[in-house]
């Protein structure tokens, strides 16, 4: 058996269950972004302006993070961008449901999606150029690949390539797992946020006062300690309408029916609803505009 094979098996990209466990009494979490000066604009991150980027998007299931690489991904696809876009969830790849040219490993395999992401990663190096990345809930490879390879973000910085790492958290806990473990493991890049999905929160509480328990715990705040950026994915009222279409935010908002399938679209006031969450996330996100690619 290869020392590959080897770590494969040993590396998971989440801890057990157990391994997060409730913590209280831990103080104040971070001041919320819309505290910071009145605006989000008024965090300092790091600027990547005129850089290559590489967007690992991480995350257990259900945060939330294809719905963000959708929004990414149009964002890209409206500038004309040839950033790569991948998808690596030996599970669920619903990337390639709403665009064409999505890079996906050609097995299911651990192993094989493993050296999938190597080639990956040394193919955006190599040429300079930009990618965003949807690690699934399902997915173990880039954990497996930070425990091979250490300094992975120091050394895609050093060959032009800046890495940026995207968690997107429910209110679960447990979804803490993958920070704790990618963090644990080195994988620490400058450009590092934390996205608090408004979506998978009680509607009817504050949203501070949901996440409350993840803002205290000391995996989340080691993280902003280090210069993590903490943001909130707004909440999108016609989510499932949108999806169950297999539609584009653009589509939805705007009515276009996808060629080729026979969908209803959106009524008018769905419409006006993903106008403003599509207003809203640019609202949200402006703080790291350049650090998507």
């Amino acid at each position: 058996m290869t020392d590959r094979k080897k770590a494969a098996e040993v590396v998971p990209l989440f801890t057990r269950r157990g391994d997060v466990a409730e913590e209280v009494s831990l103080g104040r979490p971070p001041r919320p972004a819309s505290e910071m000066g009145g605006s989000l604009r008024s965090i300092q991150a790091v600027n990547l302006s005129d850089r290559p980027k590489a967007l690992f998007v991480i995350g257990a299931g259900n945060t939330g993070k294809t719905t963000f690489l959708r929004w990414v991904t149009e964002r890209l696809n409206e500038k004309g961008s040839k950033t790569a876009v991948a998808a690596l969830d030996p599970e669920n790849r619903e990337l390639r449901d709403y665009f064409e040219g999505v890079q996906e490993p050609p097995s299911h395999d651990p192993v094989a999606i493993l050296a999938w992401l190597e080639r990956f990663l040394e193919f955006v190096m190599e040429h300079q150029a930009s990618a965003a990345l949807d690690f699934g809930g399902g997915d173990t490879s880039l954990a497996r690949l930070a425990a091979e390879t250490p300094n992975i973000a120091a050394t895609m910085d050093e060959a032009g390539v800046s890495p940026v790492a995207i968690y997107l958290l429910s209110p679960r806990l447990t979804d803490l797992s993958a920070l704790a473990s990618m963090e644990n493991l080195g994988f620490q890049p400058n450009a590092t946020a934390i996205v608090l999905n408004e979506g998978r929160a009680d509607p009817t509480m504050p949203r501070e006062e949901v996440f409350d328990r993840t803002m205290r715990h000391s995996v989340y705040r080691a993280a902003i300690d280090r210069g993590a950026v903490q943001l909130w994915m707004p909440r999108l009222l016609p989510a499932k309408e949108v999806e169950d279409r297999r539609l584009t935010f653009v589509q939805a908002r705007d009515a276009i029916l996808p060629e080729g399938r026979k969908v209803t679209p959106l009524g008018p006031f769905d419409r006006a609803r993903v106008r403003l969450w599509l207003e809203r996330m640019e609202a949200e996100f402006a703080p790291i505009a350049s650090w998507l690619p």
